[in-house]
């Protein structure tokens, strides 16, 4: 993450790196792309660069940061029109993912996009690890209604969210990666649909409930 230098820089500075950094990692794959590109393109001295950031993968982790950060807010205004419906909010995420992922601006999803399809694997890990991150967690916590979800334990709404984040995160790396590929609405689909009702029968024969968490 990036120094308190680079966070009191002027916005326009900062912007003008952030969007350099971009194009970069969006036109080579990451052990490719060239710090010194970077920083003539911005405009800044080298010594600079290192005042801000430790190092590539530094910037590279902030880049990405920013793009779930987009996404999470996307997340949180859908949550609130939904009035707090998890699954409904995480449908319209992954349609705005699609709807926008061809779109080529810079910090949008055709740039996160264009990143990922350059080095899959080290951009899923960053992505998907900050998905699964505490504070991530805690800012869905706030605005997922919980009376809509089956609850029985305490800290059963903080175990929920991390088992969607841990299955959804792989499907919405998918779509920003391949789009709307022939089959990917489907699968979404059904996944979101299996962990909305549940995969156990309901006093099935082998399904233990203790009479204190019994619905």
């Amino acid at each position: 993450m990036p120094s308190n230098t680079f966070l009191n820089l002027p916005e326009d500075k900062q912007t003008r790196l952030m969007d350099a950094a971009s194009r970069e990692f969006s036109a080579k794959p990451f052990n490719e792309a060239s710090i010194n590109k970077i920083i003539q393109e911005a405009e800044i001295p080298r010594g600079s660069f290192y005042m801000y950031f430790r190092d590539k993968e530094d910037l590279f982790r902030y880049l990405v940061h920013g793009y779930v950060d987009q996404m999470l807010m996307v997340l949180e205004e859908a949550l609130l029109r939904e009035q707090g419906d998890v699954f409904a909010s995480l449908r319209s995420l992954f349609d705005y993912v699609l709807e926008k992922r061809e779109e080529q601006s810079l910090g949008g999803m055709g740039a996160m996009a264009a990143i990922i399809s350059r080095n899959g694997g080290m951009q899923r890990g960053v992505l998907l690890n900050l998905l699964d991150s505490g504070a991530v967690l805690e800012r869905l916590r706030q605005s997922v209604n919980p009376e809509l979800l089956d609850l029985r334990r305490e800290g059963d709404l903080g175990h929920m969210l991390a088992i969607l984040l841990s299955v959804t995160g792989p499907l919405l790396y998918a779509g920003i990666e391949t789009g709307d590929a022939p089959g990917y609405r489907e699968h979404r689909d059904g996944i979101l649909d299996i962990l909305q009702r549940g995969m156990a029968k309901r006093h099935a024969p082998g399904i233990l409930e203790s009479e204190e968490y019994r619905a």
